[in-house]
């Protein structure tokens, strides 16, 4: 009998075997490859006599057919995971202890746990908890295991979050695309996100600006000049808006007329202030200053932090945690001491400084995003950039404060109050890590310096200044702000209770699936990039709009609703609630949105762009509509797509209107030839010939059954066996 570890990937299972070292002969490891197993198919649930595509063999869609529940769930192992899956299966049968090695979150817990239920393995199984590669937390990991059924919530949490967005996504997919007419695609998490995008984008759009002003009066001290601002003793009568703003210039420029002749300071105060080094990053804030400075997308950011990660270079990746054990706190020197950085810096290091981010009360399953100590090697121009955003956050917390002297002025000129505020360096601490770069964020307006005074000075008001102003409106998303914004979905709800909840725990998705949602939404085609900017579409604002239109529906484009689903997923990872309670109101839910759109019409109204509008299939039997396409990658060619995705092939264009599908008559683009009847035995599909677009001169032949075999060979221009088949 034997130990056997199941590392959630390859580089995972290289890094367990480097960790434990000799130690790791006395185990088997292996590994899985993610997810191996994934939910089956609503085929799998729908019965057998439904009319299937000639073009996928699978079923079509209908809306009689929907809502389509569960009984049992199903899970197939994935094309290309099928022999690993048999490899660890003959590992299982000889082993009667294993150690769950997923990533040490929710969807980690699920992996390996759902192999062990595949295989119905019986036996003891372990948890151990990674959360970074290198060989002194592997060993340490190792030295700690526990018993697995300790995180049997946490695998709740996640197969129930799985089966949740199964259930919304394709029922309602299938439902609003059969009865619009066009592909609509509805999540549980991604429709909520689109909406916050859409608001925000009419919100822009519909924006009024307003002409406001500010007064300011140039004075001047024996110890130098500086600009006071005017502060007025009300706000609330004419000339005034509600936020406290002038709207009337006459008024500010009667003001402005004041600020000449003798003054003095009224009240001078200058007092030492100090500033601790940000918190280190999760992936949220990681995500939020990667994009704001080098316009790196979501996406982007996590593929980059989780190859450091598998690098071992930082710790796991998808935490939403800026906080440290207080343990850790020893490795401090160790680490420190592998660090790149300015002497300046390591000369001011102090390893046993011990940072408010140190707090085990407030670390969570996962702690913030720190290096390991391991040296970097062969980055990336990504990689680098991410390495030194989360090195100099670490080493941040080992400087000393930043000090600097907040100073403000009140004047009194002309019968009126005037301020001015400014900041004085004293000590940069922290910030000469950073050198020019660490006062970004902060208001240019207060590192305006101020001249030396004392309460009682006198001054002169040489002359008044009106500067005109007009408010702006929101900002446009990026990746980086719709990150934060989904993980304080609270500041953008209006119920103050709702509001106060969702503060202290809610978000929209988790660290892990934020940055897979915005690339979702723009493979839609409901949002596009504008530079960094993220703009919902016609399509987009069209769904969300119709929506919002109806009671039942309304609650999909509800961040407050989804955000809601992902606490009570906290509370089943918890051990607070049963996975069955929210499995059956998410039921209920689907049951009562699929009623209400039988009933009704679907998603119109959106701009098509070079799409036409919709035109009844002439495929016999189709019933469904057809809308004339441009191809993306050669423009000026058409095609036609039909809502009834699944029934038959895309159109050929002739002239403007919807023709035979591809495979029937003649194409357009680089194929050649009508549609010939596929030689291979038993398929029944017709193939065309096609010139390959990497090299000129070489052709194949394709199936319009894509599914039923792999491509054909081109032998003297008529179509051959499969490729992979033996001659």
């Amino acid at each position: 009998m034997s130990t056997v570890i199941i590392a959630e990937k390859p580089s995972m299972a290289r890094a367990i075997r480097e960790g434990l070292g000799a130690k790791a002969s006395q185990y088997e490891i292996t590994n899985a490859f993610g997810h191996i197993l994934e939910q089956a198919e609503p085929d799998d649930y729908l019965p057998d006599d439904l009319p299937r595509s000639p073009k996928t063999k699978k079923k079509i869609w209908r809306m009689e057919d929907l809502p389509i529940l569960p009984g049992e769930w199903i899970k197939h192992p994935k094309p290309d995971a099928k022999d690993q899956l048999k490899k660890i299966g003959q590992l299982l049968k000889n082993a009667d202890v294993v150690i769950n090695a997923g990533d040490p979150d929710r969807e980690g817990q699920l992996l390996i746990d759902e192999i062990l239920e595949h295989f119905r393995y019986r036996g003891r199984v372990q948890r151990v908890w990674l959360k970074a590669l290198d060989q002194e937390n592997v060993r340490k990991a190792f030295a700690s295991l526990e018993d697995n059924g300790k995180y049997q919530p946490l695998k709740d949490a996640a197969e129930a979050r799985s089966r949740a967005d199964w259930l919304v996504g394709m029922n309602l997919t299938r439902a609003v695309t059969l009865r619009s007419g066009a592909f609509f695609s509805v999540g549980r998490v991604q429709t909520p996100t689109l909406a916050l995008i859409v608001d925000r984008d009419n919100a822009i759009e519909h924006f009024r600006p307003q002409d406001y002003f500010e007064v300011l009066a140039k004075c001047r001290h024996v110890n130098g000049a500086f600009l006071a601002k005017w502060q007025p003793k009300h706000t609330d009568g004419p000339g005034f808006d509600a936020e406290g703003r002038i709207i009337n210039r006459n008024l500010a420029e009667r003001i402005a007329a004041k600020a000449r002749g003798q003054g003095k300071v009224t009240r001078y105060e200058s007092k030492e202030q100090k500033q601790s080094a940000p918190l280190p990053f999760n992936l949220s804030a990681l995500q939020k200053t990667a994009s704001a400075r080098f316009g790196m997308s979501a996406q982007q950011v996590l593929d980059t932090a989780q190859s450091l990660y598998e690098k071992k270079l930082t710790s796991y990746p998808r935490s939403d945690c800026r906080y440290l054990p207080e343990e850790q706190l020893a490795d401090a020197s160790r680490i420190l001491k592998q660090l790149p950085m300015p002497d300046a810096a390591r000369k001011l290091l102090d390893p046993r400084r011990k940072h408010a981010a140190w707090n085990n009360a407030k670390v969570t399953a996962h702690n913030a995003i720190i290096p390991t100590g391991e040296t970097p090697n062969g980055l990336s121009p990504a990689e680098e950039r991410l390495y030194q955003l989360v090195m100099q956050s670490y080493v941040a917390l080992f400087l000393p404060d930043y000090r600097y002297l907040a100073i403000s002025a009140t004047v009194e000129l002309g019968g009126e109050t005037w301020k001015a505020t400014g900041r004085k360096d004293i000590d940069p601490g922290w910030k000469v890590l950073y050198g020019n770069g660490a006062d970004d964020e902060e208001e240019s307006e207060d590192r305006v310096p101020l001249p030396q005074m004392q309460t009682g000075d006198p001054l002169q008001g040489q002359e008044g200044e009106v500067q005109a102003k007009q408010t702006k409106p929101p900002a446009r998303f990026t990746d980086g702000t719709l990150i934060e914004a989904m993980s304080n979905i609270h500041k953008f709800v209006d119920d103050p209770e709702a509001k106060k909840k969702l503060k202290e725990t809610s978000g929209l998705g988790t660290e892990a699936t934020r940055a897979n949602i915005i690339e979702t939404l723009l493979k839609r085609d409901v949002l596009e990039k504008k530079g960094k900017q993220l703009v919902s579409t016609s399509k987009g604002r069209s769904l969300i709009a119709w929506l919002r239109k109806d009671a039942v529906t309304r609650n999909m484009a509800d961040p407050v609703t989804t955000a809601q689903w992902e606490d009570y997923l906290t509370r089943i990872a918890e051990g607070a609630l049963e996975p069955a309670r929210f499995g059956k109101a998410i039921t209920t839910q689907v049951e009562t949105i699929i009623g209400r759109l039988k009933e009704g019409s679907g998603v119109s109204g959106f701009d098509q762009g070079k799409k036409e509008k919709s035109t009844p299939c002439p495929v016999p039997g189709c019933g469904g509509t057809v809308r004339r396409m441009e191809s993306k990658k050669k423009k000026g060619v058409f095609f036609w797509a039909c809502s009834n995705r699944d029934a038959h092939p895309l159109l050929a264009d002739e002239k403007g209107k919807p023709g035979a599908p591809f495979g029937s008559e003649k194409g357009t683009g680089s194929s050649g030839g009508a549609g010939t009847p596929c030689p291979v035995p038993g398929c029944g599909g017709t193939v065309r010939r096609i010139e390959s677009k990497k090299k000129k001169g070489t052709f194949f032949w394709a199936c319009s059954n894509r599914d039923g075999h792999p491509l054909l060979a081109d032998e003297n221009g008529k179509p051959g066996q499969p490729f992979g088949a033996r001659k």
